[in-house]
């Protein structure tokens, strides 16, 4: 990604446009590849219970993953869009302007909502227990780690007190928990 952002010839919009499918490709397929193979491998070891009999896992997968999808496509496109950045806030590519519009209404990350609610989903379809859990849960302990100690400090000095007061009123992660009325 560095080769993109630090590419002195690309406009600001191109680096946004090959960052956002750069690790679209990564989010949506090579990470999803590993935890699948992993989470197999976990399962057979601790033999691990399934947790969704078939086909119902099959009927209620496509639900969550319906929704996660919608929160994270939603999300980008939004920041991209009204935020003019995009979802890796490399150097040339981060966002410009406070989002508070879109998904950011109802939670000030809906693009980890989205995700891990994708994880959660393809645990259910492959009737993985530790993708489920296992997998989301140290996926959401990253993310709530990287976005608290780095994101949200940056987003704090770069759009001030436009920033604190979106924090005041917006949850964290799960929509539609206001903060303050």
């Amino acid at each position: 990604m560095r080769i993109i952002t630090e590419n002195k010839k690309l406009s600001r919009k191109k680096k946004r446009i090959f960052v956002l499918i750069g690790s679209g490709i990564y989010v949506i397929i090579i990470m999803p590849i590993i935890g699948i193979l992993v989470s197999m491998a976990m399962d057979n070891l601790l033999n691990l219970p399934k947790i969704i009999p078939p086909p119902y896992n099959l009927v209620v997968a496509p639900i969550i993953l319906i929704v996660g999808f919608f929160w994270a496509i939603w999300s980008n496109i939004e920041i991209y869009k009204r935020g003019n950045g995009s979802p890796v806030p490399f150097k040339d590519t981060h966002t410009l302007n406070v989002v508070t519009s879109g998904p950011y209404r109802y939670t000030r990350n809906p693009m980890i909502f989205g995700y891990v609610l994708i994880w959660i989903g393809l645990g259910v379809l492959i009737n993985s227990f530790f993708l489920m859990v296992g997998f989301a849960l140290i996926i959401l302990i990253v993310l709530i780690v990287l976005v608290k100690v780095w994101e949200e400090n940056n987003s704090e000095k770069r759009f001030g007190s436009q920033y604190l007061e979106y924090k005041k009123k917006v949850s964290f992660i799960i929509p539609f928990l206001k903060k303050e009325k």
